[in-house]
């Protein structure tokens, strides 16, 4: 998969999520109407990443807003120093090819 469709992809999703999420608030709940789109979406991440990079694009996509809309952050050490990843989709991207490299992509700290 290229940057640009990933990217379309990203957005997308997030715009579902927070058009699904408004519905639900006015008291619509289109939870059995989105799940078998929910189910092929996942099927196709699986077919295009491993297991270390569908967790950050789960994090990011459904993880990294925590309660009361708080954007929690993730990072890597590098040397001595945390850097922030994950932030943009932008920096997801970098981190999932990361992730798709080194299979000892551990020195990751979340929160």
């Amino acid at each position: 998969m290229n940057k640009q469709s990933f990217e379309k992809i990203i957005l997308n999703l997030q715009a579902a999520r927070k058009r699904t999420h408004e519905m639900y608030k006015l008291g619509v709940d289109l939870m059995n109407y989105e799940e078998n789109y929910e189910h092929a979406i996942d099927e196709l991440f699986r077919a295009a990443f491993n297991a270390d990079q569908l967790v950050w694009i789960d994090w990011y996509l459904y993880e990294r807003e925590g309660s009361g809309g708080k954007i929690l952050k993730a990072h890597k050490k590098v040397g001595r120093k945390k850097v922030e990843i994950c932030h943009t989709i932008d920096s997801l991207w970098e981190t999932i090819n990361e992730a798709g490299q080194d299979q000892a992509f551990n020195d990751r700290v979340g929160g």
